[in-house]
């Protein structure tokens, strides 16, 4: 059984945050790929190339399972694998569910596509781009700058560099996208389909021979497999601007360049964020002095919650983080931010400051002061523990 999904998107019209968030997922299902549980790796391949999909759905009367081209490139051996073999279960939502859920479930888990469905079969498919659609039409998006949404601290690959290390990497760090890099400058970009293509082209696939290991690929490099025409933009440039270019010319990502410098990625799943419903914390956070501006609010305020929760996990004995943020205006009219932190340990206050003209920005220069110190002061009691053992 293989069906294919027609993406019909609804764009919201004067539709604001809360209210697009608020949405059921009814009006914004499509139709999806699903195939048989009983399908081999090398149809579902073909599958995907042949509707320029990332993703199917499996069923198998009991369980939903997903497939993505990721899941593909990290399999050792699938000459003999089946769609049950290589699927990862997945929950269906119900249509009466809002868009806030299925945009924090698939920011958690990486995810461009969620399976609606009623008891036991998936009546349709809910996507990235076609919640990015939607968000095109929110007013207050309009003026969010690209480096508030972007992802910071990439993960590249050399020009000259083997397949192997760029599947490794794709594969370690879970991403789709690895920014080609040569010199230390842009050359390319490599996705996980191109991986995949590469892998197991058309003509293999219609000969039927797939493996994990096909003969010839390993010893590709990563120049032969980029594509060199890299969408990109600036920093400064706006989010509403970028989203649309993306939609207009079919890409997944833009990368975010400050002269000759790669500065962060922009994917869709980092827009869906932006109507991610809010994340509870098991640890009290508190955050004062959030601006006007409903964007910049959310996006500090989901990067701080979202580092609280990892931190907890890290250091169990916190037991409140606090956030101060003042905010003043500067003679041009821009608006800089101080904001302070402070996590209180059953033993001390644990203090930290950042200033910037970007929220988002400076609560990620926070997040990374705030792991570092406590990771020290966690190695430094490892070094006093074994000092006492040792004495």
């Amino acid at each position: 059984m293989l069906t294919c999904r027609i993406t019909l998107i609804k764009v919201a019209v004067g539709v604001d945050l809360e209210s697009l968030r608020a949405s059921n997922l009814a009006s914004f299902e499509s139709k999806p790929i699903v195939v048989s549980p009983s399908s081999s790796v090398s149809e579902i391949i073909g599958v995907l190339q042949r509707n320029d999909a990332y993703e199917v759905f499996v069923e198998d009367g009991v369980r939903t399972g997903i497939i993505t081209l990721r899941d593909i490139v990290k399999a050792q051996d699938i000459s003999n694998m089946k769609a049950s073999t290589i699927m990862v279960p997945i929950a269906r939502l119900s249509p009466d569910e809002t868009v806030g859920k299925a945009a924090r479930l698939m920011t958690d888990y990486r995810l461009r596509a969620l399976p609606v469905g009623h008891e036991k079969r998936i009546d349709g498919v809910v996507t990235v781009q076609e919640l990015c659609q939607s968000l095109v039409s929110i007013k207050e998006f309009g003026q969010t700058r690209v480096d508030r949404v972007m992802k910071r601290n990439l993960v590249t690959v050399g020009k000259n560099d083997s397949f192997s290390k760029a599947r490794s990497l794709i594969t370690k760090h879970g991403i789709d996208h690895l920014p080609v890099v040569d010199a230390g400058k842009l050359c390319g970009i490599l996705l996980s389909s191109q991986l995949v293509a590469s892998m197991f082209p058309k003509e293999r696939l219609s000969k039927g021979t797939l493996s994990g290991e096909t003969a010839g690929y390993s010893d590709l490099r990563v120049q032969g497999l980029m594509d060199a025409n890299v969408l990109t933009c600036g920093p400064e440039e706006k989010a509403l601007t970028v989203l649309k270019r993306m939609i207009q010319q079919r890409k997944t990502y833009t990368l975010v360049k400050l002269w000759d410098e790669l500065q962060g990625i922009v994917t869709y799943r980092d827009f869906v964020g932006l109507l991610a419903e809010p994340v509870e914390p098991d640890v009290p956070v508190y955050i004062m002095g959030l601006p006007d501006d409903p964007f910049e609010a959310h996006l500090a305020k989901s990067k701080f919650v979202r580092e609280a929760k990892t931190l907890r996990k890290s250091f169990p004995t916190i037991r409140e983080i606090r956030a101060t943020i003042k905010t003043k205006k500067a003679s041009s009219g821009k608006q800089r931010y101080e904001v302070s932190v402070s996590i209180t340990t059953p033993s001390k206050v644990h203090a930290y400051s950042a200033g910037g003209w970007s929220l988002p920005i400076v609560f990620d220069d926070i997040s990374d002061k705030m792991k570092r110190l406590l990771a020290k002061k966690a190695d430094d009691r490892g070094r006093q523990s074994i000092r006492k053992i040792i004495s």
